[in-house]
């Protein structure tokens, strides 16, 4: 985030407050929520606290900062010494997608909403399986049914999708050739373009299943 020259009128007390409850979060955290943190309004705000925070912590050169991500600001570690870190307390990446699972997921974030036959169209393999373990990983959630026989479920990705790839917007997705493990012009990848869909939308808990007709 770029300083403000202007910033004034932030107490001592209001900037390690902030800085508490963002290093005591996992999750990263909405700046509107964070503002109701300060007793009254600055010129600059939330991003005027962070990006002075962030100035002392490469003044100080300490190994973190606080970033904008999936629609929050959160605490991380400058990539040299996140991998360190990660090799020095053994972390496994269990969370690391298969192909068959960034092929799906690519499918469902590119196209969505889209329904578990318009993925299995597109891959031309049963995808029960994938769609299954996004769910479990909160990658992507229902989005409503498809308006034809038989209702089918509409996936579509969720904030954890943005924070799993260190986005902060659909709009910053790569390219399909990025996302996907088959060269440009494939099959796959000329079958992902957008059409609409008619929604019906309702509520519908993440682990919800249906078999389309």
């Amino acid at each position: 985030m770029s300083s403000d020259s202007e910033q004034t009128g932030y107490t001592e007390e209001e900037i390690s407050t902030i800085e508490a409850v963002l290093f005591s979060s996992p999750r990263p955290l909405p700046t509107k929520d964070l503002k109701k943190l300060l007793s009254s309004r600055h010129k600059g705000g939330v991003k005027g606290i962070v990006d002075k925070l962030n100035q002392k912590y490469v003044e100080n050169g300490n190994t973190f900062r606080i970033r904008e991500i999936a629609g929050g600001l959160q605490f991380y570690l400058i990539p040299d010494y996140a991998v360190q870190v990660e090799k020095y307390f053994s972390v496994q990446r269990n969370r690391r997608l298969t192909p068959a699972g960034l092929e799906a997921l690519a499918i469902i974030a590119y196209k969505q909403p889209t329904t578990k036959g318009e993925i299995e169209q597109i891959r031309g393999v049963a995808s029960d399986g994938v769609i299954q373990t996004l769910l479990e990983r909160k990658l992507i959630k229902p989005a409503g049914r498809a308006e034809r026989i038989g209702k089918p479920l509409l996936y579509a990705t969720t904030t954890n999708f943005l924070e799993y790839f260190g986005i902060t917007s659909l709009e910053q997705l790569p390219k399909l050739a990025e996302m996907l493990p088959r060269p440009t012009g494939s099959p796959l990848q000329k079958s992902l373009d957008f059409r609409g869909e008619d929604v019906v939308t309702e509520d519908e808990p993440a682990e919800a299943q249906e078999s389309e007709t």
